[in-house]
Order: C-alpha cells, then sequence, then structure tokens
C-alpha cells in the first residue's frame, strides 16, 4: 500500500484531523496518529491499521494499492468526460441581440434572429447526434438575450420534446437570461418547455445595478428585473447571481443583507432561490471591463467564501463542497456553443467572435485547428499541474484561458478556488454536519 498523493491534513480543537482525499471526495476525522502513519507511509508497505479503519481509509482514498497510478487514473477521468459520454449538451442562443447595455458585456450584439432554415438545420443536427447513440440531451439558453426569441425557443423545444420522446431518452434546458422579460407567464411557458432553472443578473442595490446593467435607453432595470423574479421564483428555480468587480464588490453583500427583509427571499432562499457572485474577467480583448476593474483572484475567492459564510447563516445549510472536476463544453466533443446563424464555438466567451467559429449544423463538424486546440489542451502537458494535490477538484482551470495564456493574450493561467479556501470550507462542513447529524456523509467518488 502507499498514501495518496491528494491527502490534505487540517488539525482539529480536540487533537483530531480532518482528513480530505481530492482524488475520492473522501473526507474523515482521524486522531493525530492515524495522520502521521498515513504521512509516513511508504510506498510498498504494510500499514499497521486494524482492518476496520484499514477498510475505510483506502474507501476514502487516502492510502491506495501501490500499483494504483493515480494521476493516470485523472487523465482517463478526463478523457471519458471529453470522448465517452452519452449525452449531448448544447448552449443556444437564438439572437445576440440584447435590449440591455451592460458596461462590462464582453459581446458584440448581432439583431437578427434565427432562422427557419437554421432552426430546422439544428434539429437535424441534433437527431443525428441521438441516432449515433447519445442516451440524454441537455440545453442552456443563452443570448444575447434568449428570451428576446421566445418563439424559436418555443419553436426548437418543440422539437427537441418530441425527439426525446420518439427515441425515449431524457431531455432537460435551462436559460441564462438578464430577466427583464421573465414574466410569470414566461416562466409558466418555460416550464411547460422542460426549461428547470434560470440565472438571473442582479449587480447590487437599485441605484448600482441601474448603472452597470442598464436599458439600451439608459434608463434603470432594476425594478422590472426584481419584479420579474418574485414572480417566476415559484415556476421555476431562479439562480440570482450578482457579476462583481472593484467598482461593486462593497455593495454586493450589501444587497443580499438588505433582502432579508424581503419576506419572499426569506421563504425561497436555499430552496427555489439560490444566489452566487459572477467573476468579471477581461477574458479577450472584447470584454468592455478593464484589468484594472478585474478583482484579483485571490480577492474574488475571499468574498465569494464570505458570501457563502453568510448563505450558511441564513439557510442552515452548507453551501459548498468540493467535488470533482468534470470540465466544460471546451474540453467535450459532444458539446457546443450555437450561434443564431448555426456557427459552431467551443466556450461560450467566443460566441459572436467568427475567427472563433469551428464549424456550422448545416454541415458536418470538422477538427479545425481552432477545435483541436481547445480539445488538446490540457493539464497533462503543464508540469506545474501535474505536482498539484488540487488538480482533481481543479482539472487544470479554465481551458480558453490556457490557451489564450499560452498565446501570450493573458498573463495568468486559471487556478481553482479551491486554493484559497478549501481549509475554511471543509471546517464549516464538518461543523455544520456534526451539529444537523452527529456524522460526516460527504459526497464520495467510488
Amino acid at each position: 500500500m502507499k498514501k495518496s498523493s491528494y491527502n490534505f491534513f487540517f488539525p482539529l480543537e480536540d487533537n483530531s484531523v480532518l482528513a480530505f482525499n481530492a482524488l475520492r471526495n473522501g473526507l474523515a476525522v482521524i486522531d493525530n496518529e492515524t495522520a502521521k502513519q498515513i504521512q509516513n507511509l511508504k510506498d510498498n508497505s504494510t500499514p499497521a491499521f486494524d482492518p476496520e479503519t484499514l477498510f475505510e481509509l483506502e474507501r476514502g482514498g487516502f492510502i491506495c494499492p501501490n500499483d494504483l497510478q493515480e494521476l493516470e487514473l485523472i487523465k482517463i477521468r478526463r478523457h471519458t468526460q471529453q470522448y465517452a459520454g452519452n449525452s449531448l449538451g448544447l448552449t443556444i442562443c437564438p439572437t445576440l441581440d440584447c435590449n440591455l447595455h451592460c458596461r462590462y458585456c464582453f459581446e458584440t450584439p448581432y439583431k437578427g434572429m434565427m432562422e427557419e432554415p437554421t432552426i430546422d438545420a439544428l434539429a437535424n443536427f441534433v437527431k443525428s447526434y441521438i441516432d449515433s447513440g447519445k442516451k440524454s440531451f441537455s440545453v442552456t439558453w443563452y443570448g444575447g438575450e434568449p428570451l428576446l426569441g421566445i418563439d424559436i425557443i418555443h419553436n426548437l423545444s418543440e422539437k427537441f420534446i418530441n425527439l426525446a420522446n420518439s427515441y425515449k431518452i431524457h431531455y432537460s434546458a435551462y436559460i441564462i437570461t438578464n430577466g427583464t422579460l421573465l414574466t410569470r407567464s414566461t416562466a409558466e411557458k418555460l416550464k411547460e418547455l422542460n426549461v428547470e432553472g434560470a440565472q438571473v443578473t442582479i449587480d447590487g442595490p437599485q441605484d448600482t445595478h441601474d448603472q452597470r446593467r442598464p436599458f439600451l435607453n439608459g434608463k434603470g432595470s432594476f425594478k422590472h428585473i426584481f419584479s420579474n423574479i418574485k414572480d417566476a421564483v415559484g415556476i421555476i428555480p431562479i439562480s440570482l447571481r450578482t457579476n462583481v468587480d472593484t467598482l461593486n464588490i462593497n455593495q454586493a453583500m450589501d444587497f443580499y443583507k438588505e433582502l432579508e427583509s424581503e419576506e419572499w427571499f426569506k421563504q425561497n432562499l436555499g430552496k427555489s432561490l439560490h444566489v452566487h457572485y459572477g467573476y468579471v474577467r477581461k477574458f479577450s480583448s472584447s470584454c468592455k471591463c478593464s484589468k484594472e476593474e478585474s478583482l484579483k483572484e485571490g480577492d474574488f475567492y475571499s468574498r465569494e467564501l464570505e458570501l457563502n459564510r453568510y448563505l450558511s447563516n441564513c439557510t442552515g445549510q452548507f453551501v459548498m463542497f468540493p467535488s470533482i472536476s468534470s470540465g466544460c463544453v471546451a474540453t467535450s466533443i459532444y458539446s457546443y456553443v450555437v450561434g443564431p446563424k448555426g456557427e459552431l464555438y467551443k466556450c461560450w466567451n467566443h460566441v459572436g467572435q467568427e475567427d472563433k467559429i469551428v464549424g456550422n449544423v448545416s454541415e458536418p463538424v470538422e477538427y479545425n485547428p481552432l477545435y483541436i486546440a481547445y480539445l488538446s489542451e490540457s493539464f497533462e502537458k503543464d508540469p506545474e499541474c501535474l505536482l498539484c494535490k488540487y488538480l482533481p477538484i481543479c482539472i487544470g482551470g479554465c481551458v480558453d484561458i490556457r490557451v489564450q495564456f499560452k498565446k501570450g493574450e493573458l498573463d495568468s493561467k486559471d487556478c481553482s478556488h479551491w486554493k484559497y479556501y478549501l481549509e475554511e470550507t471543509l471546517r464549516s462542513y464538518y461543523t455544520s454536519k456534526i451539529k444537523e447529524t452527529g456524522q460526516l456523509h460527504p459526497p464520495t467518488e467510488g
């Protein structure tokens, strides 16, 4: 046996140790002597644990067979996510047009809507993947503002639902919207179309939000969006996002604290309403924010941790626990972002950029140089990542940032947020679970 390369040990007040294994998502409270024995375990040795302890430590991933190549297991996981999935995932933009003028937007608006020939081609594109054996299919409606194209969403959704029913496969959808058109009746219609939730952005209190996310005519959008969220949250779950940078981070938490006085907020928080911060960063030259306005990584993640502490206190629920990373659209061969002309991209950040198009739904997908660059970019080529204990819950960070970093377009790579608050998160999880049940029940990976 040998010790895992992905163990973390954090001392507790009672002289015991909180142990976490990032490869298996194992979490345990052990005594100091056991922790020392694990840390001092030599390869090919026989650990002096009783059978039950040995079983639990191996199940949690803290010790493993000497011939288990942990790094190779991480690589296999990544390649499985990339190439062996049974699910097709599409992010679809019915339009790139928008009715807001957000000060940090990274997209170039395009006022055209997806037309009937493209709609038909997209439906056939989906059918071809289902015919090839895909067992499930998911869509994220995106834009621009996708609800400007609600008729297109309705048209395509009916086609997708009919395909799913015909082939007896699972179909689900989600929508990312600015919330200005998310009325109660629209939410009801979306629910009928298998949309299981919506992300809506409010950037803080009314004055702050209206400066950052006004309508095209300059008028504030806060009251309009806020009213829609209150009406829609009982129909479909809402993920309330606040995009933060140096200009509004100090107001963001105040906004949520002010909402505590709202009965609808208290009733839904942690149930059909969830809140989180969005990290405003300059991903590309098209982003309208400046590097100076973006928070430094450590500053953003410390504020994110502050928000999660607050949410845990409000709801009595623990809202975070590290999970095995599984990649994104850019890293999967069965995932695409689809533009209104049927153009295909490998990253949400690329929407509307002609030089980032990798194909079209009306043509067979070919592996052009850009497509290959995103599918092949990996932690496997990064010596720093290969030695990192956080690798199983990071998988090298954002691929788009990595590609741009290699080209010299960005000055740093993307590291996992867990580097900034893994210890405090696990301690908080431990405390909350002990109070709740007297036991630890972390998610585990078999």
